[in-house]
């Protein structure tokens, strides 16, 4: 308790010394987390998604992130502003924030002190479990710490749960929605598939979207990073059989189910093990180290024909490595920061030529044509719509797909988006 105590102050001291540096008012971003270990989880996942609610809201002149025994936490020097206008802020994110009631969003000016809400003429806040003022329930101890911490991880994971369904929900419509992208369906054309239609798509998408929520959970609550493929793959293997009842046979999201399911199991954990980003691919690694192995047994699917006639390891390869082309096309994407439909064609394009398609590879018939077709990929400007669409007709023309890279592709749009809010 002596050392949460010395955290507090030390935390006060820095926040006089920003004040003193700056002349101007300051933000400090904390998780409330009762009891003795302010260092859970999900006090770090708190303080990040709440500073990144903070910067697109406010104009920041410096900021810094700490950690202590009282928890992590962000001091913002917020450049001059309306005092009342932030301070309103502060409290609609505590009040109507799906998570606010676990965070504290204190703001100080030229005093020592924080802003409080009653000089703001604002109400106290609320118990989370009971609605009675927070300060009478914490002063009495109406509740146990592990009976308000559980409802924090609950919580927590409930609001987590909601959004990374949703998150692979808009990353795979991105995807669809692309116009004129190489022979793959979009809203006004079945591409190269005869067999699928838009419509089709989304019926497919409503079904397999639950399956990565639960994809997600079970890497959330798992402790066990070598193993967590290897149990999730009975789900994935429910979510391909549950897919194609609902398109009658027709596979719409059979390499999605593979690809984005790591990248959810993965993602979980990083998440309740508060790990640093750039280990979401890592954590593929560790998950996928005997899936080569698979190459070994007599060839089944087309993938594992592949490797045994040209050394293509599709997406197999792309898991054992961690998704090394994700990885490149995130860098990408970051940099770009637009989800336009040309952003997204010129990273199709560049997730294309980085990897092996066996999807590609199937529908060329062999492996100098499927080098030819990349080749000629290479010389489209995606940024011309012309040049996009006169090789898009010859996809079509040509019964060519790149089913594969658009996996890859709604998987790097789906970190793109997880990264933005959380980390």
């Amino acid at each position: 308790m002596n050392e949460i105590l010395e955290s507090r102050e030390n935390r006060h001291i820095r926040i006089q010394e920003l004040q003193e540096t700056f002349r101007l008012s300051l933000i400090s971003i904390k998780a409330n987390i009762p009891g003795d270990h302010k260092n859970i989880s999900e006090a770090y996942l708190l303080v990040r998604l709440f500073f990144n609610e903070l910067k697109d809201k406010i104009s920041i002149k410096y900021y810094e992130y700490k950690e202590s025994m009282d928890g992590p936490y962000y001091l913002i020097v917020a450049n001059k502003e309306n005092i009342e206008n932030i301070k309103s802020l502060l409290v609609e994110l505590e009040d109507h924030h799906p998570l606010g009631r676990f965070i504290d969003l204190d703001y100080y000016i030229e005093s020592k002190k924080s802003v409080s809400r009653t000089e703001l003429g604002i109400k106290n806040r609320v118990c989370y479990l009971c609605e009675q003022d927070a300060r009478i329930c914490s002063r009495n101890q109406t509740h146990t710490t592990k009976e308000l911490t559980n409802h924090i991880k609950k919580s927590v994971f409930n609001y987590l749960l909601h959004l990374i369904t949703d998150y692979a929900e808009k990353a795979m419509l991105y995807e669809l929605n692309i116009e004129h992208k190489f022979g793959l369906v979009t809203k006004t054309t079945k591409g190269s598939h005869q067999d699928m239609t838009y419509e089709l798509m989304i019926i497919a998408q409503k079904v397999i979207i639950p399956y990565f929520g639960r994809m997600f959970e079970m890497g959330y609550y798992s402790n066990d990073i070598i193993n967590l493929f290897n149990e999730a793959r009975e789900l994935g293997i429910i979510a391909e059989e549950d897919m194609l009842k609902a398109t009658n046979g027709i596979n719409c999201y059979k390499g999605l189910i593979f690809v984005l399911g790591l990248v959810m199991l993965s993602t979980g954990y990083l998440i309740s093990h508060h790990q640093q980003f750039d280990l979401v691919f890592k954590n593929i690694q560790n998950m996928t180290n005997d899936l080569l192995r698979e190459f070994d047994r007599d060839p089944i699917t087309f993938g594992e024909q592949a490797f045994h006639t040209h050394q293509v390891k599709g997406a197999r390869g792309e898991a054992y490595l961690g998704f090394p082309t994700i990885h490149l096309a995130l860098v990408n994407l970051e940099y770009k920061d637009s989800l336009s439909d040309s952003s997204l064609r010129g990273l199709l394009k560049m997730i294309v030529l980085s990897t092996d398609d066996t999807v590609l590879l199937k529908r060329a018939g062999s492996l100098e044509r499927y080098m030819m077709i990349k080749r000629k990929l290479a010389q489209v400007d995606t940024d011309n719509l012309d040049e996009v669409i006169e090789f898009t007709k010859y996809c079509i023309d040509e019964n060519i797909s790149f089913g594969g890279a658009a996996d890859l592709l709604v998987s790097t749009i789906f970190l793109y988006l997880v990264k933005k809010k959380l980390y």
